[in-house]
């Protein structure tokens, strides 16, 4: 498996990781038998940051072909992300005007759910898609749907058939990049000369602060900050306009990047690069009292799941998100300690976790389980989970919140 010694933007030689989850399975690697287990693979997943330009990156490489050709995650399962997709389409749509002659790209576009917000707007889509089971399930709804990587190659090849893109939207795809100096030249080659590009990634910031260590998998190679983005733009005749905070995903941010010259710079940018400064989000004593404190997370919620469970406590999970497979391999002690795990995906019902082996089962099969206790591992959609299970706790059951710090509702 490939590893990186040297940063992906500057090169800078990279530091020992400030943090090392050990070998871990793929967070999406879900098995369909027991006969598979003796078989599961696990790479190691150790963090570090760049002491030039503060990108923090996994320093090892799954090969994408391995991560993506079959993919098991739908945006459509969750409602939170279809109403922000009807947001994002309303807003960049009036603020670009833009009309059934513009082109809007979307890179790992799914099941196509946020271009079909587009494609209301009155824009042309396209969704760029390497799963090949999830880009069949695109082209059924109606969104033209390409089954490639995104990379130089292929955006001049699809540039050629297509035309310009007015706008080219990554949402939670560009973190997943090894190569981020080819994506800038494939963007540069299709993106219009006065062409918007939308980055969304998880923030730097909230994974710190909210100590958000399990979002850290496999395939996010980069965990992202204003500093690298600002230097991987300048590489390439880019720069970074504006960004604006997105409540999914634990905490977000939305990159307005355009070509050097073309867009002005906002107020809310600068506010946002003096916060990081003033946070410390590009001091290594930073990444090192992360650290720290994952660690006595791991001690306080360990002990708080097996004090439940001397009490009686029966432990059913929410969510076999990728980041709740991160925590059950860290915490392998709450693992057991679960019957199954709760999940809308019809794609993951049936199927076992990664490394753990916890049944995947339907978000209705609690009410056969006998379960006192809900551990809600997609922490990230909290509420709607809550109101999902609403019955749940007329029942009499509790929920608990493991991110940021154990909390029983």
């Amino acid at each position: 498996m490939p590893a990186h010694s040297r940063c992906r933007i500057c090169a800078t030689p990279l530091p020992e990781p400030f943090l090392d989850l050990g070998e871990m399975p793929l967070a999406n690697a879900f098995l369909s038998s027991a006969e598979e287990f003796p078989l599961e693979k696990s790479y190691p997943l150790a963090v570090s940051a760049c002491p030039q330009c503060s990108l923090v990156q996994l320093n090892f490489v799954v090969p994408p072909e391995i991560l993506y050709r079959h993919y098991l995650y739908v945006s459509s399962t969750s409602e939170a992300v279809g109403r922000y997709a009807a947001t994002l389409a309303s807003e960049v749509g009036a603020r670009r005007r833009l009309g059934k002659k513009d082109l809007v790209v979307e890179l790992g576009s799914n099941d196509g759910l946020v271009l079909q917000a587009f494609q209301r707007q009155g824009a042309r889509v396209l969704g760029v898609e390497p799963a090949r089971n999830i880009a069949a399930v695109a082209r059924e709804r109606g969104i033209p749907t390409a089954e490639e990587f995104f990379t130089e190659a292929a955006a001049r090849r699809l540039a050629a058939e297509e035309g310009k893109a007015s706008v080219i939207l990554g949402r939670h795809v560009f973190a997943h990049i090894d190569n981020l100096h080819d994506f800038f030249r494939a963007v540069a080659h299709w993106l219009a000369p006065e062409g918007t590009l939308l980055i969304e990634v998880p923030y730097l910031g909230n994974l710190l602060a909210q100590l958000e260590f399990d979002t850290i998998y496999h395939e996010h190679l980069s965990y992202l900050s204003l500093r690298p983005v600002m230097e991987l733009c300048a590489r390439h005749g880019f720069e970074l306009t504006d960004t604006s905070p997105v409540p999914l995903h634990g905490g977000s941010l939305l990159f307005s990047i355009h070509r050097t010259g073309t867009a002005k710079t906002t107020e809310r940018l600068n506010r946002m690069w003096k916060a990081e400064a003033e946070n410390g989000l590009h001091r290594m004593e930073t990444f090192a009292g992360f650290a720290q404190r994952v660690a006595r997370w791991k001690e306080a919620f360990e002990g708080l799941i097996a004090s439940l469970g001397s009490a009686g406590a029966r432990f059913v999970g929410y969510g076999a998100a990728a980041k709740a497979n991160t925590l059950l391999n860290f915490c392998p002690s709450v693992a057991q300690q679960l019957t199954a795990i709760l999940d809308r995906n019809p794609l993951k019902q049936g199927s076992y976790t990664p490394g753990t082996h916890v049944p995947v089962v339907s978000a209705e099969a609690w009410r056969k389980d006998g379960a006192t206790h809900m551990l809600i591992l997609a922490w990230n959609f909290k509420e709607e989970i809550l109101a999902q299970m609403r019955p749940f706790a007329e029942r009499g059951g509790r929920f608990l919140v493991p991110i940021p710090r154990p909390e029983l509702i």
